[in-house]
């Protein structure tokens, strides 16, 4: 079953993107890892594996295994939000980094040489054979944030009632809000109301 209301997708970064897979953009909670459906529609629509092999693999494994694949998402997408607030003081974690080795290890990729604008290129797929490799891309995200990403730019959306995060990864570093349309507006709206309220 599809989410009535698409994925959020403005984190830059697919580790935050997967810790932004819960929110409240209309003031009501959605959990787009709430079940498999949803769930899967959300990593085709994140690319984190083709939605073709999404599809096969769905009808290929047990309804049940899947949900234990989506619980233990649901866990790791927790445990990551609770890592943020501190994130530029874990890098190189031995817990970080021994729960992210536990899920990598169940990785089985491969690799294709593909042409991108005239150029060879050499492309890395993960295979996608059991519910418990599910999770292997996103740890992957994750490990690549924590060892390459500058932790400090790591941002909570300061939109009031907002929940998302991102990396900002604007030269002065100064991003505020999780999408300038939607939260940025907002603040703006409400800063004119304050003032013409100040003024009268």
């Amino acid at each position: 079953m599809s989410s009535p209301v698409p994925p959020i997708v403005v984190a830059g970064h697919l580790a935050i993107d997967f810790v932004n897979s819960v929110a409240t953009p209309y003031g009501e909670r959605i959990d787009w890892l709430r079940d498999p459906g949803t769930g899967l529609d959300w990593f085709a629509t994140l690319s984190v594996f083709p939605e073709p092999v999404l599809r096969k693999f769905e009808r290929s494994v047990a309804r049940g295994a899947l949900e234990e694949a989506f619980a233990e998402a649901r866990k790791l997408r927790e445990w990551l939000r609770g890592k943020l607030p501190q994130a530029a003081r874990l890098r190189g974690s031995p817990q970080i980094t021994e729960r992210l080795n536990t899920i990598l290890s169940r990785g089985s990729a491969f690799y294709s040489v593909v042409k991108c604008d005239g150029t060879s290129v050499l492309n890395e797929h993960e295979r996608l054979e059991n519910p418990d490799q599910l999770l292997v891309p996103i740890a992957k995200a994750i490990a690549r944030l924590f060892i390459e990403e500058d932790l400090t730019r790591i941002r909570a959306c300061a939109g009031v009632g907002c929940t998302l995060w991102f990396l900002d990864e604007t030269k002065p570093g100064r991003r505020r809000f999780c999408s300038p349309e939607v939260c940025g507006n907002r603040a703006k709206v409400a800063a004119f109301r304050n003032r013409q309220r100040d003024a009268d």
